[in-house]
């Protein structure tokens, strides 16, 4: 059997693949309803086509443009492949029920304790008992119960993500405004004309940096999220015998954006090979993933260090027509794809690469 800890879509998915396969497998999620509560923008790429075929009624709306504001109030816009805004507590349990049709059981309130190795299998200490597996993953966030009682935590590094869904001034619903110069970044997402989901991250100061925001908006609460996003750590060991780290817990979060659903997935395509082919875990996902979570990572060492002139002068680039086709002919998710093209057309921007240091 194997026991996945977790089910958001980093542990449905890898459930729905291997019990597609024939595994049996079981997901504990601790929270009564899978879902909740809600910790993410709700945003993903078309890249997601790739894995899922996604139900319409789970989708709110589509993103077509992203304007991008400097602190002196410049912007430049760009059109892109349209990106999905999620109802993000259907989306899991969407995913959670691909899983259950292929075979995979789920089990809520089931907080995940510790292990114990017992002969050849784990034997599991939940809140309301114990359950012996052959293989357990850890889907289980950011904090991780599994990754600790495994030896597999290390060192990881947080960053404060906040978002409110607000009502707003009427606003063009297919634009996805991006605010630099409030803590990492901000965002407005609309849901619609006049709903939208407003928030940032931030290392220093986010409560500050996210009232100025929602000033800035004009918005006003309808609710509120916040969460600690973990920052990706090529050290972290995500496989030890037979436990893996998959998702938040393996720290397979895009630094840049700091969004992790696909990845999380394309990790989960990696875990199935990986005990379908009794293959490595670890040189299976990096292979698939591990270069642009480095580059994003240098994305994000370099923009944090930027001040409010950098970051004026970078919109000041990307007005360029040149610089914007890039960006619009390009799924963001994946850098290895357009970085080098970018520099390129705009050698300029070499200049800002020393930030990262």
């Amino acid at each position: 059997m194997i026991s996945i800890i977790g089910a958001g879509p980093a542990g449905s998915y890898s459930a729905y693949l291997l019990a597609k396969d024939g595994y049996e497998v079981r997901v504990y999620e601790e929270h009564k309803q899978i879902g909740n509560p809600i910790q993410c923008s709700g945003v993903i790429t078309p890249a997601l086509d790739g894995l899922l075929k996604i139900r319409k009624n789970i989708i709110v709306n589509k993103i077509k443009k992203f304007r991008f504001y400097s602190p002196n109030g410049k912007f430049f816009e760009i059109d892109i492949k349209p990106d999905y805004i999620f109802d993000r507590g259907e989306l899991d349990r969407y995913v959670a029920s691909l899983a259950q049709d292929a075979g995979a059981k789920f089990l809520t309130e089931k907080k995940f304790l510790d292990f114990e190795k017992n002969k050849d299998k784990l034997k599991l200490k939940f809140n309301d008992g114990f359950i012996n597996t052959e293989k357990l993953i850890g889907a289980d966030g950011p904090y991780s119960q599994v990754a600790k009682s495994a030896g597999l935590f290390g060192t990881r590094k947080y960053i404060t993500g906040m978002q409110a869904r607000c009502k707003i001034p009427e606003h063009d619903k297919e634009v996805t405004d991006i605010f630099l110069g409030y803590g990492e970044f901000a965002w407005l997402i609309p849901e619609n004309e006049n709903v939208a989901r407003i928030g940032l991250v931030s290392e220093k100061n986010p409560t500050e940096e996210f009232k100025k925001l929602i000033q800035r908006c004009n918005a006003n609460f309808i609710s509120y999220q916040s969460g600690m996003i973990p920052l990706y750590n090529s050290k972290i060991k995500t496989q030890k015998n037979n436990v893996y780290l998959i998702g938040d817990a393996a720290t397979q979060v895009k630094a840049s954006t700091h969004g992790g659903i696909l990845y999380s997935m394309l990790a989960g395509k990696a875990l199935h090979q990986s005990i379908k082919e009794d293959k490595s875990y670890e040189k299976l996902w990096k292979k698939e993933i591990g270069f642009n979570l480095w580059l994003n990572l240098k994305i994000r060492n370099t923009l944090i260090n930027f001040n409010e002139k950098d970051y004026n002068k970078l919109v000041e680039y990307f007005t360029q027509e040149k610089l914007k086709k890039i960006l619009s002919n390009n799924v963001r998710d994946f850098p290895s794809k357009f970085l080098l093209n970018m520099l390129m057309k705009e050698p300029r921007l070499l200049r800002y690469s020393l930030k990262a240091l």
